[in-house]
């Protein structure tokens, strides 16, 4: 028997193979198959966080890896990590 992926799972996957892409609640619930309202449910339960929280903090690891591999561009880093300008968001 194949185990059931969970909405939350259905979330995470989706998240960590399109979190350098623009994403947004109703896509990540579009594909998890479940409400806006519920994914925000379950995935704070999951995760322990919101999914807002999640996004950014993984984008925000990826950037710090790039920059530890020495990566030159801070500023571009800093776009692909959701930050729409130099001063923040």
């Amino acid at each position: 028997m194949t185990p059931r992926i969970t909405p939350f799972g259905r979330a995470l996957w989706h998240i960590e193979t399109h979190f350098n892409e623009e994403l947004t609640l109703d896509r990540v619930a579009q594909m998890a198959g479940v409400s806006r309202f519920h994914l925000t449910r379950a995935f704070g339960l999951g995760a322990g966080m919101p999914l807002v929280k999640y996004l950014r903090s993984r984008r925000l690891t990826e950037a710090a890896r790039a920059l530890a591999s020495g990566a030159p561009d801070i500023l571009a880093l800093a776009l692909q990590a959701g930050y729409g300008s130099p001063y923040g968001q």
